[in-house]
């Protein structure tokens, strides 16, 4: 009989060794893939063990003690162009009303000033003056949320363009210029070529920051507003250095390449902080999961500084995978449906604040009701239900095929134990034939492989 083929020879993923006896014969063994006995393959978009951060790197904490957190998201949120500011007229006596917790488990109120709108329609950004009253000395610069579902298309298929920031030399003579190109979405640098330009948000900003010297400039923005919001402040910092310019965020989609972010790193430092909303439930096995929208589109970077927000205690955790790309499934789409949107957002970053202050009160009873059409809310919730249930199905598929996997492999090893090498009459070592039941065990090693893969 004709000596086996290598792939009877050996399984999938292992190797085929012999190791030297005292006698000079050699035993030949299949190795074990690595798969087998090793537990179920987490998604991208998963890690098991947390790691808690006991504090905001910087300024960060401090802010998030004075509210200027909290402010920074409800200014981008609940009053952007998509809700109640729309409805707002800078310039005039128009003001937010931001609750904010306070110690003694009551609230106190903050109510910034609406100083210059800019943008139109898919991009829209508010300056708002923080409450004097308060002594709050910050200028808020909050970019408005996602406001059309095609726009999921436009940030899909954008291009990697390199910004020259020739829009920007006309209206910043004697400007640095630090940096003279930076990659970046070919939608986002549509979007803020025109609000730096014609649609006046580098003079409206240029204006406020040169009559209030002393105070701190902070972007915010969620969804898209938070992609934008760090392209903004990236430009800015880097054509106003001497402005003290902060970025949050919450939940950005990915904008720029390597180049970009160790720029953002060199110019905004510690004064970069990105939220991205994550959970782990209540289950022994269950791992912490993230918005997916965090790791879109594939081909971007990711920002320094990314900081995962728990949405159920408002706890601060490690980010240890900020890099790995999100992937299209019922699981990412379930994600995006449960910890992209600006209730879950406000709801965690108010319990942060909370612990951080020690005390409650800042619900506002009526905040939570602008987000959500009570048909689209029991829409979303049938989709999460109904990607819940494909996310539990796959899992139980993969432990059943892991346990089979197992057993394939526990066969197979009792084989090799059957199987001996011998030398002929020239002294070459020749393996025995593999049995029909062997070959048949390691068939099914492929598949269930695959399978639990």
């Amino acid at each position: 009989r004709a000596p086996p083929s290598p792939r009877e020879a050996s399984p999938p993923g292992g190797v085929e060794r012999c190791s030297e006896a005292r006698g000079g014969a050699r035993n030949t063994m299949a190795v074990v893939p690595e798969a087998a006995g090793a537990p179920i393959t987490q998604s991208v978009s998963e890690v098991s063990t947390d790691i808690p951060l006991q504090t905001l790197p910087g300024q960060w904490q401090s802010l998030l003690v004075g509210g200027q957190v909290l402010t920074a998201l409800i200014l981008s949120t609940s009053f952007s162009e998509k809700y109640k500011g729309r409805r707002m007229h800078p310039g005039g006596n128009d003001t937010a009303e931001v609750r904010l917790p306070t110690a003694a488990r009551g609230h106190r109120l903050l109510r910034p000033k609406l100083l210059h709108r800019s943008g139109n329609k898919e991009a829209v950004a508010f300056i708002w003056l923080g409450d004097e009253a308060a002594e709050d000395r910050t200028i808020y610069v909050a970019f408005s949320p996602l406001r059309y579902r095609t726009q999921f298309c436009k940030i899909y298929c954008a291009s990697m363009i390199q910004d020259d920031w020739n829009f920007l030399a006309a209206t910043t003579p004697g400007g640095t210029h630090r940096v003279s190109e930076l990659p970046l979405s070919s939608y986002v640098h549509l979007k803020l070529k025109r609000m730096w330009g014609e649609q006046g948000l580098w003079k409206n900003l240029s204006w406020a920051a040169d009559k209030y010297k002393d105070h701190r400039i902070v972007f915010a923005g969620i969804s898209h507003g938070a992609a934008l919001a760090q392209a903004a402040a990236l430009q800015f910092r880097i054509n106003k250095p001497e402005a003290e310019t902060f970025v949050v965020t919450w939940n950005a989609y990915r904008w720029t390449n390597e180049v970009g972010k160790a720029t953002a790193k060199e110019e905004l430092g510690d004064r970069l902080l990105c939220f991205v909303l994550s959970r782990r439930k209540a289950e022994p096995s269950a791992t912490r999961y993230w918005d997916t929208v965090a790791g879109f589109p594939p081909g971007f970077a990711a920002m320094p500084n990314l900081v995962l927000l728990d949405a159920d205690t408002g706890k601060f955790l490690q980010h240890t995978m900020p890099d790995r790309p999100s992937t299209i499934s019922a699981a990412a789409l379930m994600r995006v449906f449960e910890l992209h949107f600006a209730k879950c957002a406000i709801s965690a970053t108010k319990k942060s604040t909370e612990e951080a202050v020690g005390g409650t009160g800042g619900d506002d009873p009526n905040e939570m009701n602008m987000f959500g059409k009570p048909l689209a809310e029991k829409f979303q919730e049938r989709v999460l239900n109904t990607s819940d249930q494909v996310v539990q199905a796959g899992q139980h598929i993969r432990r059943a095929a892991s346990s089979e996997l197992n057993q394939a492999m526990q066969l197979i090893s009792a084989a090799n134990d059957r199987t001996s090498c011998r030398s002929d009459s020239a002294g070459n070592v020749r393996r025995l034939p593999s049995t029909r039941e062997e070959r048949a065990a390691r068939s099914s090693v492929r598949c269930l492989a695959w399978c639990s893969g």
